[in-house]
């Protein structure tokens, strides 16, 4: 009796246990179809295997049917595949259990972009947005087994040009490249929901792709579905903050239902709501409290705290569909009170005013799939390592996908997000503006929990080429037709999209940047502003300090990506300015020439040098020009609010304004903003050939230091020195001192002034100011460059420098391997010791060897000095 009692307990709990599994699993099912495709140009049949994600140029290159369109100018020899219609094909099983639900629905997240898609020889959907997102019920035409999905993608080009043609008047793109995409005087991208960029930009080749470039998924599910969670705080407190929203749900039929918000890490129930759920669409609203909230901060400024939020539908005890979302408790909001002299533009978090220090973002690749999780996050981490608290993402690419805004809630950027569409003039008609404001709907839907999305920008400088470069004259348009385009315009930024963009979030929203249409006259007072006068020339750095607005959004200078980058890109024999391969790799109309032009205002080179010299002149001109820019706008904080430069990153190897370039490595001036976006910056300022000295800090807390100034010769002698104990205001500029001109030698040839902030021993920061253009310096060649190499445990070099005169411009290769460094691009002072560590991409055995380069060697025509393990 008892061994019967004990296995017949044993039964029951094992029943127990397998109907358990099931409880708290959701119902919902997804496949990602991403397997077995081909691909083929529509009028061959000529079928390839094809990636998905991925898009034809990347399926043609790696079948060997075109050269690398990155290599030299084969740009120019794949014009002819956005001229053509492809097909791309797979079949995939749906299996019983799958087929058995009450609703199939297949998610297209990508489609780029005229996509007609058909499933079983069946069309069910005709896409014609690269932005939206496509969902397609296909409950009566998918199959148990085996079933086949087909998308014809029509020539962008083809699709394009009729619809250019009914607009009756010329519409302006300044970037979009007809001329070598072989489109006559259309400008084709502006008539298509796509990326601008791949039309061409004065930094990113013409290469018009088509394909899925994002996944496709079949979502199956029973008796209800969560389609998204909306979050939003209130009353934000140390001690409480409200989070209120509305779960949005489909239900298959009239049902009882139990919603829940669920801590998802401690499982603490937040809300726990009992509902009548109706046919179709339902939402459900819900409140609650979290004590004692852990905010969300900006990187530099506090902890990345996140609430991992679980949405749970339920009904008869058992989840029907689930979602999990991060958010953060932080308050956001786009300051533009007025003031004295115009208005303010400044980014209030948690109620604190912050100086946002940041950049620009383009998509990371002209090919969308080869931007894979692991680039992504090196981009986005390289910008928090560079102590940076904001990105914007511009409008002439993409909205990024979901690990992009993952990425910035974890390292604590907040996110300055445009619409899609930049410097160009584009349609009124009415199936645009609805594509508009689905595509609209459709992003703002999908980014707006995450805590580091700080606004919506309608666009980028359409408003600033109406009212302030002339291009009505440009492209002679007649009054009726130059009417009904500004009215076009105001109708989509000023009516359509922010009505829309109110319906389903709260966040600011600025119509255009910079905002010219209000603040032309007034540039300096109130908005924000691009300012590239000096990238344009003739205007020298010092334009910056004329020239300072309530928030910089755009402004930067070109320099070439690392050597050993162009090597993959261009034969050896072509690596000088004017061959026709270095061309095709600079996209600015007259960049090369104005690079060279003032380059050399600064220092002693032609275009003739050798090339390795030319690249390392031109990224410290970058560097010192940003910098230079950066302290400018820091100095001048509350006027001044924020510096975002351009760019940060590459989407091909080119001669560009980025700071990292296209095979990840930093140039000179992300080294340079890393130093100057610093929480605490010491900087200096000549004024009449006086030395000013600020401090800037970004800290909320007022603290001391201890202010050490010298001015120094070349080879160590000290002309003058100063230290003071001194206050750092918080979260402002503050004027500490000042070195008269009186106290230094007219000839500064030869001179450095040294700023450097310590505390208890430690820097904080220090800054070194040279009076006059680096090609005057007095830099000495005849120095000692002491160096000691150590291999560490962990497989990484710290190489120790020791100098015994000034050094400009240090900068240490590896010969052997690629990897990154603790610093690069540094001066030296006389006496000094530095120790930098070169960290390699991968392990290995081999003798690992680096040389220097300084601006000492480079001027002078010294060679390059080697040093080995």
């Amino acid at each position: 009796m008892r061994m019967n009692f004990r296995k017949t307990l044993q039964l029951v709990l094992c029943f127990i246990g397998l109907s358990l599994q099931g409880f708290g699993q959701s119902k919902v099912l997804e496949m990602t179809i991403d397997k077995d495709w081909v691909f083929s140009q529509a009028e061959k049949k000529e079928w390839l295997k094809a990636s998905v994600p991925g898009c034809v140029h990347t399926d043609l290159l790696k079948h060997n049917k075109i050269e690398d369109p990155f290599f030299g100018t084969n740009e120019k020899k794949v014009q002819w595949i956005d001229k053509k219609d492809w097909i791309y094909q797979t079949s995939f099983t749906v299996d019983k259990n799958t087929s058995s639900h009450n609703h199939q629905e297949l998610i297209f997240e990508g489609l780029d972009t005229y996509a007609d898609v058909y499933l079983n020889e069946e069309k069910i959907l005709s896409a014609n947005n690269m932005f939206r997102t496509w969902k397609v019920d296909v409950k009566n035409i998918l199959k148990e087994g085996k079933n086949t999905l087909k998308i014809y993608f029509h020539s962008p080009i083809k699709v394009a040009e009729p619809l250019w043609d009914e607009v009756g008047y010329p519409l302006y793109a300044i970037n979009d490249d007809a001329k070598t995409g072989g489109t006559g005087d259309k400008k084709l991208s502006v008539m298509t929901r796509k990326a601008g960029y791949q039309y061409g930009w004065d930094w990113g080749p013409r290469l018009v792709s088509s394909g899925i470039y994002r996944p496709i998924t079949l979502k199956s599910w029973g008796a209800t579905t969560i389609e998204n969670v909306h979050y939003t705080q209130h009353n934000m407190s140390e001690k409480n903050v409200t989070v209120k929203g509305k779960v949005n749900l489909t239900s298959h039929a009239k049902s009882k239902a139990k919603v829940q918000i669920v801590d998802a890490k401690s499982g603490v129930v937040y809300t726990d709501t009992k509902v009548k759920l109706s046919k179709g669409q339902n939402a459900v609203s819900f409140s609650f409290d979290i004590k004692n909230p852990k905010l969300w901060w900006s990187n530099g400024l506090g902890e990345q705290n996140l609430y991992t939020l679980k949405a749970q539908v339920t009904i008869d005890g058992e989840v029907q569909d689930e979602k999990v979302e991060n958010i953060g408790i932080r308050t956001i909001e786009l300051n533009t009170a007025k003031d004295e002299i115009g208005a303010a533009f400044s980014f209030r978090l948690n109620g604190q005013d912050v100086f946002m220090k940041g950049t620009n973002y383009i998509p990371g690749d002209m090919f969308l799939d080869r931007v894979s999780d692991e680039k992504l996050e090196e981009t986005i981490k390289a910008c928090a390592d560079a102590n940076m608290n904001m990105i914007r993402v511009w409008g002439g690419g993409t909205y990024e996908r979901d690990l992009f805004y993952d990425l910035c809630d974890k390292y604590g950027l907040l996110v300055w997000q445009d619409f899609m569409f930049a410097c160009s003039l584009y349609p009124g008609d009415e199936a645009f503006v609805e594509n508009v404001k689905a595509e609209v709907k459709d992003n703002v839907i999908r980014l707006r929990n995450h805590p580091s999305l700080a606004m919506w920008c309608g666009n980028n400088e359409i408003e600033w080429a109406w009212f302030g470069w002339g291009i009505q004259k440009q492209m002679k348009w007649s009054e009726a037709d130059s009417t009904k385009i500004i009215n076009d315009y105001f109708r989509l930024f000023t009516e359509e999209i922010p009505n829309v963009l109110g319906e389903y979030d709260n966040r600011d929203y600025w119509a255009s940047s910079p905002y010219f249409r209000k603040y032309g006259d007034h540039l300096e007072n109130e908005g924000d502003r691009h300012l590239w006068d000096v990238w344009k020339g003739p205007k020298a750095w010092t334009y910056y300090k004329e020239h300072v607005p309530r928030f910089m959004s755009e402004y930067g200078y070109q320099g070439y990506p690392e050597v050993a980058t162009l090597k993959n890109y261009v034969k050896e024999e072509d690596m000088n300015l004017w061959s026709p391969a270095m061309r095709n790799h600079q996209k600015a109309k007259y960049g090369n020439k104005r690079i060279l032009k003032n380059v050399q205002k600064e220092f002693d080179v032609n275009g003739k040098d050798d090339f390795e010299k030319f690249v390392y002149i031109s990224q410290m001109y970058q560097a010192y020009d940003v910098k230079f820019a950066v302290e400018t706008h820091r100095r001048n904080m509350p006027h001044c609010m924020g510096t975002l430069y351009w760019q940060v990153n590459d989407c091909w190897p080119v001669a560009s304004w980025a700071s990292i370039d296209y095979e990840g490595r930093w140039k000179a001036v992300h080294y340079a903003v890393r130093d100057s976006y610093k929480n605490v910056i010491v900087s200096i300022s000549e004024e009449n050939k006086d030395f000013h000295i600020y401090t800037v800090s970004d800290k909320l807390e007022d603290e001391s230091a201890d202010l050490t100034l010298k001015v120094m010769d070349f080879d160590g002698k000290v002309i003058y020195e100063n230290k003071e104990l001194v206050q750092v205001q918080a979260n402002s500029s503050k004027f500490q001192f000042v070195i008269p001109s009186t106290l230094v030698p007219l000839n500064r040839a030869n001179l450095v002034v040294v700023a450097e902030l310590s505390r208890d021993g430690k820097v904080i920061d220090r800054n070194e100011y040279f009076s006059i253009r680096n090609k005057d310096l007095a830099l000495v060649t005849d120095y000692t460059l002491e160096q000691e190499i150590v291999k560490n445990a962990d497989n990484s070099y710290s190489i120790t420098l020791k100098t015994d005169k000034l050094l400009r411009g240090v900068k240490l290769e590896s010969q052997d391997h690629t990897g990154s460094w603790s610093d690069n691009y540094f001066d030296m002072l006389p006496g000094e010791s530095v120790e930098v560590v070169w960290y390699p991409s991968s392990d290995s055995t081999e003798e690992m060897s680096f040389k220097a380069i300084t601006m000492n060697q480079m001027l002078s025509k010294q060679p390059v000095q080697k040093m080995s393990k």
